[in-house]
């Protein structure tokens, strides 16, 4: 008796069950892509120059208005409309360096594809359908996806615009999120008006089943629209988008802003999903309504135009499609026994560990050029011999790859153009063009602009080093894999690494 009674008054035992398969699907469609994002670098070309200039306005307490970073535009007015985002990244950078920078551009990725998969399976498919969607939109995006700039952050706000309005029948209020959502957008990326285009695509979708909600819709697009105007810029931040996205120089120089090839990954992969949602619609028997070809029409077009645009295509593509293939999914057995085993916590073990095991893979310094491991185009030991051979205020020729790591590394050297391709006129570029070129003319270009050193990149200033090099007037100071450093002949810096 008095056994049964001790027996009867121990807490009942917690039995630890593995988990499901859905949960492993989960793990894969939120892991796989934040580790490929730990194994890859990103691109100092559109970040660390945003770094540098998130910290000159905090230490400033102002947002940057002219150009702070060239000789040619030194000066001028500068519509700096992703200023939140140089602040942010200044801050992360400030707080633990390009550790701090590595950890949030995972995180960002984390966070991105997650809502991904949540607006899904709130469309109404299957854990490892919804999974499947989210692994082929991060694919179709992946070198843009991949790349730690003020594009990431719009594209987190657009992830979760996208889950908020796909889960607004069951949670009304989630309507709201989308312009709580555009406050900060306007100021930290230029592709906050595709939250206003969500909602517009809302209302079309509730519009006749559920009007309360499409009333919501539209107010929200409203406020939305007014709240875009409550930045530094006003309605400027408008115009700003409109002239960047026609502008000729940007087209022709900046490949992401070109139509997409299939000779790239983005341009294969995006080319690859068109082919295959047509593919999934000529097999899907029954009617697919037009409301989901004019979203995925919307969004390819936006790609279509600009290869930049296939990370949207990608991050709403799947959830339209997830609402066409949701009538198709089976339903679900009730046995949850049956979905548990040790499988999917092998599955889920194995992915926390390599995820563990990718985090410090690009922490520490590039042997090969000094900069840090995380980043590519990051030239340190060249920008270091330049800054050796020339006092502060020296114009320096950067070949335009170089530019930003230029602006971060050695802010006291100016140079001539750098990534905000809109910033400069056409005539500035052609003189850049003649020196990269190698043109005739082109030492006059130098001398006009009073420049003394050049920092050349290989690949892009061929046609420079192949005139340069019988040139009297120069001389080489340091030769490596990345580039090369030329400065002045009467210029007494003394030679660096040579071959």
């Amino acid at each position: 008796m008095q056994q049964e009674l001790h027996e009867s008054l121990e807490p009942p035992r917690i039995r630890r069950r593995p988990p499901t398969i859905d949960a492993a699907w989960a793990t894969i469609a939120v892991l796989v892509p934040t580790i490929v994002t730990f194994l890859t670098p990103t691109l100092a070309i559109d970040l660390a120059y945003q770094i540098r200039a998130g910290e000159l306005m905090l230490d400033s307490h102002r947002v940057l208005s002219t150009d702070p970073f060239t000789f040619t535009m030194g000066g001028h007015p500068w519509l700096n409309q992703q200023w939140g985002a140089q602040v942010l990244l200044g801050a992360v950078f400030r707080s633990g360096g390009w550790t701090a920078i590595v950890l949030v551009r995972g995180i960002l990725i984390a966070g991105i594809v997650a809502l991904l998969y949540l607006a899904c399976r709130a469309r109404g498919v299957r854990p490892r359908t919804a999974a499947l969607l989210t692994l082929a939109g991060w694919l179709s995006g992946i070198e843009i996806l991949g790349q730690l700039r003020p594009q990431l952050f719009g594209l987190l706000l657009f992830s979760l615009c996208v889950w908020a309005l796909a889960t607004r029948r069951a949670h009304p209020l989630r309507v709201w999120v989308v312009p709580i959502a555009i406050l900060p957008w306007a100021s930290l990326h230029g592709s906050f008006p595709l939250a206003i285009v969500l909602l517009g695509f809302a209302w079309l979708e509730d519009r006749a089943d559920f009007p309360r909600i499409a009333r919501s819709d539209l107010l929200a697009a409203g406020i939305g629209f007014a709240v875009s105007f409550v930045n530094p810029y006003g309605a400027r931040a408008w115009t700003y988008i409109w002239e960047l996205s026609t502008n000729p120089v940007v087209s022709k120089q900046v490949s992401e802003w070109g139509p997409p090839s299939i000779k790239t990954w983005t341009g294969f992969f995006f080319f690859a999903s068109l082919l295959a949602v047509c593919a999934l619609f000529a097999r899907r028997e029954g009617r697919i309504g037009w409301l989901p070809l004019l979203e995925l029409a919307t969004f390819a077009v936006l790609a279509l135009l600009a290869g930049r645009g296939v990370a949207w295509w990608g991050l709403y593509a799947p959830v339209v499609l997830a609402g066409v293939l949701a009538d198709r999914s089976p339903v679900r057995s009730t046995d949850e026994a049956a979905d548990r085993s040790r499988i999917p916590l092998v599955v889920i073990a194995a992915l926390a560990a390599l995820l563990l095991l990718a985090i410090p893979t690009h922490l520490g310094t590039d042997p090969a050029d000094g900069g840090p491991a995380s980043l590519l185009f990051a030239p340190e030991q060249l920008v270091a011999v330049a800054e050796s051979c020339a006092p502060a205020g020296t114009r320096v020729y950067t070949s335009q790859v170089y530019a930003s790591w230029t602006e971060f590394a050695a802010p006291q050297l100016p140079v001539m153009v750098d990534s905000r391709i809109e910033l400069f006129p056409i005539d500035i570029w052609r003189d850049y063009f003649t020196v990269t070129n190698g043109q005739d003319g082109w030492q006059a270009v130098l001398d006009r602009w009073d420049v003394d050193v050049l920092i050349v990149h290989r690949g892009q200033s061929e046609g420079l080093e192949s005139v340069i090099g019988g040139d009297p007037d120069w001389r080489a100071v340091i030769d490596t894999e990345a580039g090369k450093v030329y400065v002045r002949t009467d210029n007494p810096c003394s030679p660096g690494t040579m071959p």
